[in-house]
């Protein structure tokens, strides 16, 4: 679907309106963000919305103006969209940040337009490495047959490939994504965003109050995630044996396999040199006298320097050790095969067993007929392929978490470069159990423009310009809520799959007591001014008597509903979870889809809850017990 006409005229004057100075082509290249939105509805939703900006009755009724957006000059079209940005009507709030978001960082992620903000743009150009792995050409209609067909290559996908066939299975592995290695790495921020992530990094909840980032290329999120490498908490592995009767999270058995996924990916800490950002963020937790520890990171040979901050969008040097470099490796090496660009439709079941899957690869329908069918599409998309394929069970798509992730940041004296550096390299645990386990972790993550355009607050094109310019004065902390209470997944009438979630009052009580506390953090640490990435502009230097109350009773006032505070999930988890009963989980303890042989999940779908760390490594520790016990199974 394209825009209408109307809906053009008016979206290249709202182009002009958020971006000062926008260049002539703005609009239509937003036009070209819509066209490529998932979900059709999302399409047509926006295409109403600016064809009802040119109303004059509605604009009337809403604002207050009875003359059509294009008509307006300059200044009250500002006013127009700030009194969008705060009013207390979400589908408003939700509107507003759904132009915001998808002007700015379109603008903000074209080459050549960060220099305007101090921000220096990719470091020289790519190696020319070589593409090690072959996948399948697929030219036309194609029927493929195997023992197990692995639907996914990340960190749940990419390591089950990698066991079975080297158990001696013939594995074939699914991945929606592409192929782009070092090669391709170009460090362009909006053409990774298009080519590695997930909906080109525009995948949000239903009402666009969580901004998902999830990886979309062969190695999933482990090609553009930023290598931390936690080992699941003692404290988690306990309750999951506990609360949902599944022993072997506390076994040695799932030790060793934690153990030996740590040992393929080299996890360590003595690669952790500080970025700017971490050293604001040390200094700041020295001086309260809170915890702070080195980050493990799955990393070989990293320079740990000013080109690491570029690793979301791919590790040049191959210091990464994503799937891509190990596991799928592994997998081809025993004779495995691949097959990129491909979208698995549904998974084929017949009278009770799965026996493969259907497919397309650009116009070309794939079948893949095999003994075993493991999904490993990640917590968004692995409910959605079984709910495609007809599986009822009531558990299926719930109790989705998303570890939902904001930040405090704050304008420094020294020149921070938050792009810069080593992308994470230390953290505290001083809040992360506040309740039974449940509370938040303090990291940070590289700024680049487009979470900078992300979390700016939009008052006039003059204020956000002078906000984004700011960037290379910038720090952060960032905050990592273990969310107890979670959303859940379904597709829409186009078998898209369809996120909702809202954050519950316990874990907004926890959110809150991070914002104070990582403000507090930012004062100890020198901050000069320190922001919240709210709606409005709230904001407060630190000196006067009672700032930050004052600033914190603001940001209260400001409000904590969809859409007035940016969140945003790295981490998706718990939508197919694992448990002892058919009514209440999705998959039993060896991975098998309750009533339906032969089909088996392994990714952070089925973890029965949040894990309250960066789940990397727990999937692949999974994931690695998960591929033994199938392989016993096909015996």
């Amino acid at each position: 679907m394209t825009l209408s006409p109307t809906a053009r005229k008016v979206l290249r004057a709202v182009a002009d309106t958020f971006v000062q100075d926008a260049p002539p082509d703005l609009g239509e290249r937003v036009a070209g963000m819509i066209a490529a939105l998932p979900r059709r509805a999302d399409r047509a939703e926006l295409d109403l919305l600016l064809r009802l900006f040119e109303s004059r009755v509605v604009n009337f009724l809403l604002s207050g103006t009875p003359r059509p957006f294009t008509s307006m000059p300059a200044p009250e079209r500002e006013r127009y969209l700030r009194r969008w940005a705060t009013s207390r009507i979400p589908q408003r709030r939700k509107a507003f940040q759904a132009l915001k978001r998808l002007t700015t960082v379109t603008h903000y992620t074209t080459p050549g337009a960060g220099r305007a903000i101090g921000y220096p743009g990719p470091l020289g150009v790519p190696p020319n490495t070589p593409k090690p792995i072959r996948p399948l050409t697929i030219r036309g209609d194609t029927t493929l047959v195997c023992d197990v067909v692995v639907v996914g290559s990340g960190a749940g996908g990419g390591v089950v490939a990698a066991e079975l066939a080297g158990s001696g299975k013939d594995v074939i592995a699914l991945e929606k994504g592409g192929y782009r290695n070092e090669a391709d790495f170009t460090h362009q921020e909006g053409e990774a965003l298009q080519t590695m992530y997930d909906a080109g990094g525009l995948l949000a909840t239903r009402d666009l109050g969580l901004v998902v980032l999830q990886g979309a290329t062969l190695g999933g999120g482990t090609v553009i995630n930023y290598t931390t490498s936690f080992p699941t908490p003692d404290s988690v592995r306990e309750e999951w044996a506990r609360d949902h009767g599944l022993p072997h999270f506390t076994s040695a058995e799932f030790t060793r396999s934690l153990d030996a996924v740590a040992q393929r990916l080299g996890v360590n800490t003595a690669q952790a040199k500080p970025s700017g950002r971490d050293r604001v963020l040390i200094r700041g937790l020295e001086r309260l006298r809170w915890h702070h520890g080195l980050l493990p990171r799955d990393v070989r040979g990293c320079t740990q320097d000013d080109t690491c901050g570029y690793c979301g969008f791919g590790c040049r040097r191959g210091a990464k050790q994503s799937t891509l470099l190990t596991y799928l490796h592994d997998a081809v090496a025993h004779g495995a095969r691949i097959v990129v660009d491909c979208d698995v439709r549904r998974v084929v079941i017949d009278r009770g067993v799965a026996t493969g899957v259907e497919a397309r690869v650009q116009r070309h329908r794939v079948t893949v007929r095999a003994k075993a069918v493991v999904v490993a599409g990640g917590a968004i998309h692995s409910p959605a392929l079984l709910l495609r394929s007809g599986i009822t069970l009531p558990a299926l798509g719930q109790h989705l978490a998303l570890h939902p992730a904001t930040a405090v940041l704050a304008d420094m004296d020294e020149d921070v470069r938050p792009w810069t550096g080593t992308v994470q390299a230390h953290y505290s645990d001083q809040f992360a159990d506040l309740d039974d386990g449940y509370g938040f972790k303090f990291e940070t993550v590289p700024v680049h423009p487009a979470f900078q355009a992300l979390a700016a607050p939009w008052e006039s094109a003059a204020q956000y310009r002078e906000r984004m310019a700011r960037l290379p004065h910038t720090a952060l902390v960032g905050i990592l809520l273990r969310d107890r209470f979670g959303g859940r997944v379904t597709v829409d009438r186009d078998s898209v799959a369809v996120v909702d979630y809202r954050v519950s009052r316990y874990d907004a009580r926890h959110l809150r007591r991070a914002i104070a506390a990582a403000a507090e953090l930012l004062e100890a640490a020198g901050a000069r001014e320190i922001w919240v990435p709210l709606a409005r502009a709230i904001s407060y230097r630190p000196g006067a008597a009672n700032a930050r109350e004052n600033w914190l009773r603001r940001v209260d006032s400001a409000g904590w509903g969809p859409n007035q505070l940016l969140l945003v999930t790295f981490h998706q988890m718990a939508s197919c979870r694992m448990g002892g009963d058919a009514r209440t989980s999705v998959v039993d303890a060896e991975h098998r889809v309750w009533g339906i042989r032969g089909l088996y999940i392994a990714d952070a779908s089925v973890f029965p809850t949040s894990s309250g760390v960066n789940p990397m490594l727990t999937v692949m520790g999974i994931a690695h017990r998960a591929a033994g016990v199938i392989a016993g199974h096909l015996s």
